[in-house]
C-alpha cells in the first residue's frame, strides 16, 4: 500500500471527500508491480511452479495465496501459546448444546428426535483468515437401519458446478449443491450389502466475505478440458436461499431477521478459450460503496454497477456460437490481433503474451479515446472488435461481502 502516492488525509472518508477536488475524487493514478510480493511468494513451496510470463489460474492462486497467509497466521498463534486443542473442539453446531460427544464425533439430535453422528473434518483451528473467507457445508448420508452420519467439511472459496442445462445463475447454483446423490454399496448396514444410501450436501455456515468460484472448466473424455461458455447471472445483491440450509436450520432463519444477505464487491473475468491461456480483468466496488471501478491490468477506469451486472446476464447461445466464429476468423485472417497467445494452444505465444502483460517487452495492443460520460476518470480503452470483447468475457469469481442491519 506504501507504493501508492497519497493525495490527502482525513479522519473520514466524508472529510475527505470534502476536502479533496472533484477532479481528484477522480484520480486514481499510476498502476503499480508489486515485485516485492512476487519476489516473497515465489519463495513458498505453493508457488514453486510459478514463473514470471506464464499463465496461471486466478481461482487456484487466489486459494494458494490465502493458504499461505492461513499458515503463517497459525505458526504466530501457536508461538502466542493459542491452544489448538480448545480452540478445535466442536460446539454442537447444529444448535443442540447437550449433543454427547463420542470417541467418532458427537451425537446431534434433529427434528421427530432422529438422532446423527457428526464429525469434524479438515483443519479446525481458526485464523483471521478463516473467519473472514471460510464457511463449512453439512454432508449427511442417510443408510437404512442406520444412524445418519454427518460430516462438517470447511470450505474456501463455495465452488459452483455451472455445467448442468437447468443451471443458468448461481441462484440454481446453489440450490444444485443440495441435489441429493444417491449410492449403492456395503455401508455396514444391517440389511446386507447392496444398500441404497442417500447422501446430500448442505450449507453448515457462510463467511463474512463469500467467495464463489464458477467451475468454467470441465473434462471431456473426446477433447480434453473445456471451458463452459454460457453466461451465468449473478445480482448485485445476493439472499442466500433457504432451500440450501439443512431443515432443522431453516426455521431459525426467521429469528436471525431473515435469510443472510450479501453484496457484491468483486467480479473476476476469464477471457480467453482454454484453461492453458486467457487473460483476468476484475471489477471492484470500492470501499465507499459509490462506484465500481474496471481494472485491465494498467487500465482503471470507472463503470456502471449495470456494466457489472450485465457480465452475468444470460445470452442467447445462438448469438455467442456467431460471435465465437467471427473471433475464430478474425484469428485466422490477422497475424496478430487482439487475442493473439491468450488460448494457450502454443506455449510460446502464451509466454510472449504473459510476458506482455507482466511488463517485459511491452507492445500495445489497445488504443486510448476520451472516456464517455458513463466512465470518466481514467481513459477508456477501446478494442478492434468491441463485441468480440464483450462476448469473450465471462465471470469466473465473485466476491461477495456480508450485509448487516
Amino acid at each position: 500500500m506504501r507504493e501508492f502516492k497519497t493525495i490527502d488525509s482525513a479522519e473520514s472518508a466524508e472529510k475527505l471527500r470534502m476536502r479533496l477536488k472533484d477532479q481528484e475524487l477522480e484520480q486514481y493514478g499510476d498502476s503499480i508491480t508489486p515485485e516485492y510480493v512476487y519476489d516473497t511468494i515465489k519463495q513458498l513451496p505453493r508457488f514453486s511452479s510459478m514463473r514470471r510470463g506464464h499463465q496461471q489460474d486466478a481461482e487456484e492462486f487466489l486459494g494458494f495465496l490465502l493458504d499461505g497467509i492461513h499458515d503463517e497466521c497459525m505458526t504466530v498463534m501457536r508461538k502466542a501459546g493459542v491452544d489448538s486443542d480448545e480452540s478445535a473442539q466442536p460446539a454442537s453446531p447444529s444448535g443442540n448444546p447437550s449433543g454427547a460427544n463420542t470417541d467418532a464425533g458427537w451425537l446431534e439430535v434433529g427434528p421427530k428426535q432422529k438422532q446423527s453422528v457428526t464429525r469434524q473434518s479438515g483443519e479446525s483451528l481458526p485464523t483471521p483468515i478463516t473467519r473472514i473467507f471460510g464457511g463449512s457445508l453439512r454432508s449427511e448420508l442417510r443408510v437404512p437401519g442406520l444412524k445418519n452420519s454427518v460430516t462438517m467439511e470447511p470450505y474456501q472459496p463455495l465452488q459452483l458446478d455451472i455445467g448442468a442445462p437447468d443451471v443458468n445463475n448461481i441462484i440454481q447454483a446453489l440450490k444444485a449443491i443440495t441435489k441429493p446423490e444417491t449410492l449403492t454399496g456395503d455401508f455396514g448396514s444391517p440389511r446386507g450389502p447392496g444398500t441404497t444410501a442417500v447422501k446430500q450436501v448442505f450449507i453448515e455456515s457462510l463467511p463474512p466475505v463469500l467467495i464463489l468460484h464458477l467451475k468454467r472448466f470441465q473434462y471431456d473424455n473426446t477433447g480434453g478440458t473445456q471451458k463452459i461458455w454460457k453466461k451465468v447471472g449473478y445480482p448485485l445483491e445476493l439472499e442466500i436461499p433457504k432451500d440450501v440450509f439443512a431443515p432443522q436450520k431453516r426455521g431459525g432463519l426467521a429469528v436471525q431477521g431473515g435469510a443472510p444477505k450479501y453484496r457484491l464487491t468483486s467480479v473476476v473475468y476469464h477471457h480467453g478459450k482454454s484453461a492453458a491461456g486467457g487473460h483476468y480483468t476484475v471489477d471492484i466496488l470500492r470501499q465507499d460503496e459509490r462506484e465500481w471501478v474496471r481494472v485491465d491490468d494498467t487500465i482503471i477506469r470507472r463503470i456502471r454497477p449495470e456494466d457489472v451486472a450485465e457480465g452475468g446476464s444470460e445470452e442467447d447461445p445462438k448469438v455467442l456460437a456467431r460471435a465465437l466464429e467471427q473471433h475464430k476468423a478474425d484469428q485466422d485472417a490477422s497475424k496478430r490481433n487482439l487475442f493473439e497467445g491468450l488460448d494457450g494452444d502454443d506455449d510460446t505465444d502464451s509466454v510472449r503474451s504473459w510476458n506482455e502483460v507482466n511488463g517485459a517487452n511491452k507492445k500495445p495492443t489497445w488504443t486510448s479515446a476520451v472516456a464517455n460520460g458513463s466512465s470518466s476518470g481514467k481513459r477508456t480503452p477501446l478494442a478492434k472488435d468491441k463485441s468480440s470483447v464483450k462476448d469473450n468475457k465471462v465471470a469466473y469469481i465473485l466476491l461477495y461481502e456480508k450485509m448487516t442491519g
